[in-house]
């Protein structure tokens, strides 16, 4: 297996090698670059196949999207990166796995057992639609944050830590892990399609909750459900409808 390396940095560099050697020792790392115009030199007088890819975002001269763009490494690509943010632009451009630094053995050994799983020796040719197609299933991206704008600053507050999102009168307010409130304008049944669906569960047509601040569930009348959130005054029902549903979620 043909390797190459993009990365700046010479201790990721030994990190990454380190870790090929670890995995298999049929891993044949053919050249490591920390510029895209040293990437760019190569590939241009160099007829080796590169089999996959591993690919820091920011290298000495920039971007790395600007490289990929012309579509001179069409390899699979993993993409080593301490930016949690260019995951769109990396699945767009052949990449297959998002690691970011620091990367542990674990995550290291995972993206080579997809890269294994998904591209088995002497295959054949990648089909790249298909390969897409598969990967924005695996790989949506939900919303870790919210900008709170108050009059005299903007807040940035993590979903991560948000116990609840509560719509009255056309705003939401965010309720954190304190129990504090956080006004902000957004439209509920937009912000609910960008929540990741394993954390956030909308319990009736303006409440939406965290599962990990739910500290109680209790039957209420009418086939509902009372919640308590932790840190929070009040108590959040579920709606008749929705119910069975979010019995389904928990479980």
């Amino acid at each position: 297996m043909n390797v190459i390396i993009l990365e700046d940095e010479q201790p990721n560099i030994d990190l990454l090698e380190s870790y090929m050697e670890e995995y298999s020792p049929d891993i044949n790392i053919i050249g490591t670059f920390k510029s895209k115009n040293d990437i760019r030199n190569w590939v241009q007088n160099s007829s080796r196949k590169i089999d996959l890819a591993f690919c820091d975002i920011e290298l000495l001269d920039g971007s790395v999207f600007t490289f990929l763009a012309d579509g001179m490494i069409d390899c699979p690509i993993i993409f080593t990166t301490a930016y949690n943010d260019f995951y769109q632009e990396a699945f767009d451009a052949n990449g297959i796995a998002y690691l970011l630094k620091p990367i542990s053995y674990r995550k290291f050994a995972s993206a080579m057992d997809k890269f294994i799983k998904m591209f088995p020796p002497d295959d054949g040719k990648v089909n790249w639609q298909q390969l897409s197609l598969l990967l924005h299933r695996q790989q949506k991206n939900y919303k870790e944050r919210i900008v709170i704008k108050t009059r005299d600053e903007l807040h940035i507050l993590n979903l991560a830590s948000t116990a609840a999102i509560l719509s009255n009168a056309g705003k939401l307010t965010a309720v954190d892990n304190k129990g504090q409130e956080h006004e902000f304008r957004y439209k509920l049944s937009d912000l609910a399609e960008e929540l990741d669906p394993n954390l956030f569960f909308q319990i009736n047509r303006g409440e939406i909750v965290n599962i990990n601040f739910i500290e109680k569930i209790q039957p209420y009348f009418g086939d509902r459900l009372s919640i308590k959130i932790k840190n929070y005054k009040n108590t959040l029902i579920t709606s008749a409808a929705i119910t069975p549903e979010f019995r389904k979620w928990l479980g």
